[in-house]
């Protein structure tokens, strides 16, 4: 079975392209079964880490969509840190990892990795 993540790498100046990877995220995730799809992950890197600061509403709203579907969404620890974003993230269940682990994780285990 396949396994994807879908990497958020821009930011509020990009609603458009972020409101879409989030919905292309739940979208996946919902049709798993018929699709053959295993797992699906959100990761949230370089813009994607400031959507936290909460200035683009509908982005809140669906990382708490997919985190209470169980989808696991992940941040880039160094970026949390960086920019104080460390309590945010937990507030909304968004698990804290390096992203050269994360990435190296993806390669390691065979995921298919989009980018928004």
């Amino acid at each position: 079975m396949a396994k994807i993540a879908v990497v958020i790498i821009a930011g509020a100046d990009q609603k458009d392209r972020v409101t879409s990877g989030l919905h292309v995220a739940k979208r996946m995730h919902d049709a798993r079964a018929e699709n053959g799809i295993e797992r699906v992950e959100v990761f949230l890197f370089t813009g994607g880490v400031r959507l936290l600061e909460d200035t683009v509403p509908e982005a809140s709203a669906l990382i708490k969509e997919l985190t209470e579907a169980g989808i696991v969404v992940g941040a880039c620890q160094n970026q949390l840190q960086n920019w104080k974003l460390s309590d945010a993230a937990a507030a909304r269940h968004v698990a804290s990892e390096f992203a050269r682990d994360a990435f190296s994780r993806y390669a390691r285990d065979g995921y298919t990795v989009f980018t928004f």
